[in-house]
Order: structure tokens, then sequence, then C-alpha cells
């Protein structure tokens, strides 16, 4: 039987990440991947907002000029700064961490 897409992966970020897949067996607690030091929850399929995959192509353009690494902090309106999201592509966030 193949393995269902969203299953495989999860296979693959823990991979990635040194981790290995929880499986579903009721005591993830939204996690899908345990990695040491991150426990991830990966989607597979959800529409990410274009906005959002349009400010961070635009902002790892500039930074690749730079040789930095771009990132894009997004907060709704009214929400504590605490609670803004961080999003970068998972290449940076492996350049960032390393392979384990």
């Amino acid at each position: 039987m193949s393995d269902k897409s969203w299953k495989a992966f999860e296979r693959r970020i823990a991979k990635r990440h040194g981790g290995k897949r929880i499986p579903v067996t009721g005591e993830r607690a939204g996690a899908d991947c345990d990695c040491g030091l991150f426990v991830v929850q990966a989607k597979l399929g959800r529409n990410c907002p274009t906005y959002l995959r349009d400010w961070l192509d635009g902002i790892r353009a500039a930074g690749a000029r730079r040789e930095e690494i771009g990132i894009v902090v997004w907060k709704p309106k009214g929400a504590r700064d605490d609670d803004a999201l961080v999003l970068l592509s998972l290449e940076d966030w492996q350049d960032l961490h390393g392979t384990p």
C-alpha cells in the first residue's frame, strides 16, 4: 500500500531535521514530528495567503543581494507583538540550524 502524501511529507520533514515522525495514536497533541529541540506540525495542501508568499519571495531576494537571510514577521492588527509570526523558507531555516 502506498504512503499517503501528507504522511510522506511528515517523514521527509522529520528526516531533514534529524527527528522522527510521531504516529497518529492520539498522543501527538498536534505535533507531527519530534526533532529534539523542536516539535513540528507539518501542513501539506493548505493554501498560504498569496501576499505572505509574495512578501517572503521579495525579502529573500533582497536578502540574497546582501548575502543575508530574508524573513517576514507578520502580526494581525490588535495582536500582541509577542504573538507575531516569523516566516522563512525551509532552505533558509536549515542554513541557520544546519542538518543533523
